[in-house]
């Protein structure tokens, strides 16, 4: 795989890589990934059809989608943090 492009946004980096005659593009928040894979059509095939696919209404779905990886992780992570402060301290009777 290798990258053959970027897409300039203030929030995320996107990046457009390229493998086996096909387009896949991720998007980066900082802590998360998506990586969605473009089907091979003939109006899918350049950079610049790449680029615009990538509008403003999938752009809103992507912060939905980040929006819901950040809740789970959040979710995660207070789960394991409950379970390790209750078995911190041994039961005294």
């Amino acid at each position: 795989m290798r990258i053959v492009g970027e897409i300039p946004h203030s929030t995320y980096k996107i990046t457009i890589f390229h493998m086996n005659n096909k387009h896949s593009v991720q998007f980066e928040d900082g802590e998360q990934t998506q990586l969605y894979k473009v089907p091979d059509v003939p109006y899918l095939k350049s950079i610049n059809d790449i680029k615009q696919l990538v509008d403003g209404a999938f752009l809103n779905e992507i912060d939905k989608v980040f929006m819901l990886m950040g809740q789970a992780k959040e979710k995660a992570v207070k789960q394991v943090i409950d379970r390790s402060a209750e078995n911190e301290f041994e039961n005294i009777i």
